[in-house]
């Protein structure tokens, strides 16, 4: 049997919606989570503007140099790579840095879109993590992973 000309195509992964633009005193930088792995994996492979750690760590409650360290980058060279904004991530600080972005959409769903509870329960030990602090944990993807079954409990309500 032949499949008609009109046959459902794949679906294109939408990439994560990122945008960097100069205003006066520095940078506006804008994201959103990607939809998907696929599009998630395609950005990290691509690389995400440096730019984009100050308004993840932001969100994550961190300060741009603890988050560049989280994900691999020294102080210094996050500094040098801040000349130029525009430039881009390698794909594993992507990777890490996508985890964390991903992190806080997850948890702004968790705790109804508040912000300052989002950044204080990020940044506060977890029983449910071994007392760990979630920011701290998410350096990995297997801590990132722990950390995101446990908002996936809390939004379930069975945190234990």
């Amino acid at each position: 049997m032949s499949h008609p000309a009109s046959a459902k195509q794949p679906a294109k992964s939408a990439a994560p919606k990122v945008s960097v633009r100069k205003k006066v005193g520095g940078y506006a930088v804008s994201f959103e989570a990607p939809k998907s792995p696929t599009a998630a994996h395609e950005a990290a492979l691509g690389g995400l503007p440096v730019a984009l750690v100050g308004e993840i760590a932001r969100r994550v409650g961190l300060n741009p140099e603890g988050l560049a360290q989280r994900i691999g980058i020294s102080r210094a060279t996050y500094h040098r790579r801040m000349q130029a904004p525009k430039s881009r991530l390698s794909s594993q600080e992507s990777d890490a840095l996508l985890r964390y972005g991903m992190l806080s959409e997850k948890a702004l769903g968790v705790f109804d879109a508040d912000e300052a509870a989002t950044r204080q329960w990020l940044n506060t030990p977890q029983p449910g993590l071994g007392n760990a602090v979630p920011v701290d944990f998410a350096q990995t993807s297997m801590g990132y992973g722990e950390v995101e079954k446990l908002l996936t409990r809390i939004d379930l309500g069975v945190y234990a």
